[in-house]
């Protein structure tokens, strides 16, 4: 198993510095988010360079704007086409710096709840967005999200269903992102978990959520952790395990200061090593 990776997303507390220092000090790689980066494209480019400069290992990429459609958490712009715009341009800025990786999306919702629109129009839009990316050498991995954001979101509210929509895109560099903390009670998720297109493991863990961003730390939650991701070894799957947390409006937040989250992240750092150590010793 590759160590364990930590996303921007995790470091919302942190500097841009802090997160790179954060890896090395861990041996961890990095997954950028490019919302954190300066809304200044020139300052965001020196940041990219900086990063590059590090040689801390990227893993990945979550583009400002994740969904083909609306959703709940980032409803502008309201047009597909728009947003399809800016998923191509955060392509076209990230491979300047990396190629060969995924760039993770969702597909978004309707309003109305017209699943149909949504799917239909994902399997053109990620046609489209998947052919630009084979052309800059780069990946698109698409993620189910959890129940509870069924048409918010996302129309897609189990791995395999994020399986059959990939399938219906059908191009080489689209694949999938397997994102524990939304998947995990999905009771045939052990079952349809194949190496297959996937290219990327998201990791948290579970308690029962308190807010819309209460993930928590491995080992702090109800994830049988080891039996899922026993089976992602299993099937082959020798990509990266990418750390995300989310932990906002709740009393004992994992973002409440720079310190809280580091943390965090150092305990599941230690768990994830503890997991890969059995699977590898108790295969």
């Amino acid at each position: 198993m590759q160590s364990l990776a930590i996303s921007q997303i995790t470091t919302t507390p942190l500097t841009l510095e802090e997160d790179l220092s954060l890896c090395k000090r861990l041996g961890c790689a990095l997954e950028i988010a490019e919302k954190k980066l300066s809304a200044d494209p020139s300052e965001a480019r020196d940041q990219l360079a900086s990063i590059k400069d590090s040689g801390v290992r990227i893993t990945s990429i979550q583009p400002k704007t994740l969904t083909i459609f609306p959703s709940e958490s980032a409803p502008k712009p309201e047009c597909p086409e728009a947003r399809l715009e800016n998923l191509i341009a955060s392509v076209d800025l990230f491979s300047e710096y990396w190629t060969d990786i995924p760039l993770v999306s969702n597909t978004g919702a309707d309003a109305q709840g017209n699943e149909h629109k949504v799917w239909e129009g994902c399997v053109a839009h990620y046609r489209t967005l998947a052919e630009h990316a084979q052309q800059r050498n780069m990946k698109i991995a698409l993620e189910a999200l959890g129940p509870s954001l069924m048409n918010k979101n996302s129309i897609l509210f189990a791995y395999s269903q994020a399986q059959e929509l990939a399938s219906s895109v059908d191009r080489a560099c689209f694949g999938l992102c397997l994102d524990l903390y939304n998947s995990w009670q999905d009771p045939g998720l052990l079952t349809s978990i194949s190496a297959e297109k996937l290219f990327l493991v998201q990791l948290a863990d579970w308690r029962r959520p308190r807010s819309l961003h209460d993930r928590r730390a491995l080992g702090d939650g109800k994830i049988p952790l080891l039996e899922i991701l026993r089976r992602v070894v299993e099937t082959g799957y020798e990509g990266d395990y990418v750390l995300e947390i989310f932990s906002d409006s709740v009393s004992d937040s994992l973002w409440k200061d720079a310190s809280t989250t580091i943390k965090a992240v150092e305990a599941s750092s230690m768990t994830f090593n503890d997991l890969a150590f059995d699977i590898k010793e108790r295969p």
